[in-house]
């Protein structure tokens, strides 16, 4: 059973996730699901028609990319799995996607040291012989 601090963790990253979601123009899956009113946010406003026609209007696609790069690791990884997948999306979004599997900031190691230690229980030199600091990849 999960414990409260997990829930309440959890619960505050399914808001981070549907405050992302929304601000990258996806807000109306998240009020189809009703999570606005579930998690007790307040739906952001539509664009302006200025917004929505102006230089700097974005494609689905690269609002998705947009959205799964902010909202981390995981997402960025879902986001190359789906930019194999020509088959289930349309082009315009794999080719955005695409550019995930070589234009990603690296996360800096210091979080990759706080997250693999977290899951391991102990320090990397406790459990590595050797621990490179330089990504391979992104």
């Amino acid at each position: 059973m999960a414990s409260v601090g997990t829930s309440l963790s959890q619960l505050n990253r399914l808001r981070e996730i549907t405050a992302v979601v929304a601000r990258h123009g996806f807000g109306e899956w998240a009020e189809r699901a009703r999570l606005f009113e579930t998690l007790e946010l307040r739906r952001p406003p539509s664009p302006t028609d200025a917004e929505a026609t102006g230089p700097a209007v974005r494609t689905t696609g690269r609002r998705l990319r947009l959205a799964l790069t902010e909202l981390g690791p995981t997402f960025v990884k879902l986001g190359q799995v789906l930019s194999t997948r020509a088959d289930m999306l349309p082009q315009d979004i794999v080719r955005e996607l695409g550019e995930l599997q070589d234009q990603v900031d690296p996360l800096p190691f210091e979080d990759v040291r706080r997250q693999v230690e977290s899951g391991l229980g102990r320090t990397l030199e406790e459990a590595f012989a050797h621990f490179d600091p330089k990504p391979l990849a992104s």
